[in-house]
């Protein structure tokens, strides 16, 4: 777990696309501990309440969401923002009564508590195989070398939803000004640039969440400088799988210096180290 201090609230990455966001101060010991797509063995705070965005039905995003909603015995109240799909999966498998399901939409404003606001837009996840068929096909040969990891994978996939759901993404409205955007996996080389900056507009100067692949680094500098963030912080989403098939890796710190360029702010999460670059 990393700790990024971003003004008075703290940014812990979680590892493949989770964070956990929660107030720093003394003074925010009451506010909500906010999870983005928090993954399996994500260790919630037992006693304040909890509020979890999930970006879309994969099940790398709603284990750790499954894993809390059947933990009986959490006794804080806990409220689950995700499309409709993802929400009517979730309520099935629940086995708390402390439980809140709201059912966002693209373009939705939504108030959460006093403090805590959100606004949502849709995005369109990034390609699954890399650009030019011979990469492709390379792509799909180290996945098939391991097939037993790959269907068990595609196993887990078959008891979520029917479906991914919409893809949404999250404009967070902090208390003390503070805007986070979080596009899940939708910032990438196939994203027009015009779209990126007309959500940027509605938070300019936000910490903006960056899911980077390898095959996305070229066109990602470009993307972040047109969204307005000040602040962006790098992970790369599918890590684990990509150890597994023996993948190519993003190199973040490439992608780092670039960005840094431009005069933003980037912070590479480093769950090895336990600090942040």
């Amino acid at each position: 777990m990393v700790v990024l201090e971003t003004s008075v609230w703290e940014i812990d990455y979680l590892g493949w696309s989770g964070f956990h966001i929660h107030h720093a101060c003394h003074e925010g010991k009451n506010l909500p501990h906010i999870y983005v797509d928090p993954p399996k063995g994500t260790k919630f705070s037992a006693e304040e309440e909890g509020i979890i965005f999930i970006t879309h039905g994969h099940p790398e995003h709603l284990i750790g969401a499954m894993e809390y909603l059947t933990d009986i015995t959490v006794k804080s109240r806990t409220v689950i923002v995700a499309s409709q799909q993802v929400c009517q999966y979730l309520a099935q498998i629940n086995q708390r009564t402390n439980v809140d399901f709201i059912i966002a939409q693209p373009e939705q404003q939504l108030k959460i508590t006093a403090k805590i606001s959100v606004q949502v837009f849709e995005w369109h996840h990034m390609p699954l195989l890399p650009p030019g068929v011979g990469a492709a096909l390379r792509h799909i040969f180290q996945i098939l070398r391991k097939i037993g990891t790959a269907w068990r994978i595609i196993r887990m996939s078959l008891k979520g939803p029917k479906g991914a759901g919409k893809m949404l993404g999250y404009i967070l409205r902090l208390s003390g000004g503070k805007d986070i955007i979080v596009y899940g996996e939708g910032l990438h080389r196939r994203c027009q640039p015009e779209d990126v900056a007309a959500i940027g507009r509605k938070a300019l100067g936000a910490t903006l969440l960056v899911a980077s692949e390898p095959e996305d680094i070229a066109e990602l500098p470009d993307l972040i400088f047109v969204s307005g963030a000040h602040e962006a912080i790098l992970y790369e989403p599918h890590r684990p799988w990509r150890d597994i098939f023996e993948l190519p890796h993003a190199n973040l710190q490439a992608l780092r210096k670039v960005v840094m360029e431009t005069g933003i702010n980037t912070i590479i999460p480093n769950c090895h180290t336990g600090k942040a670059e």
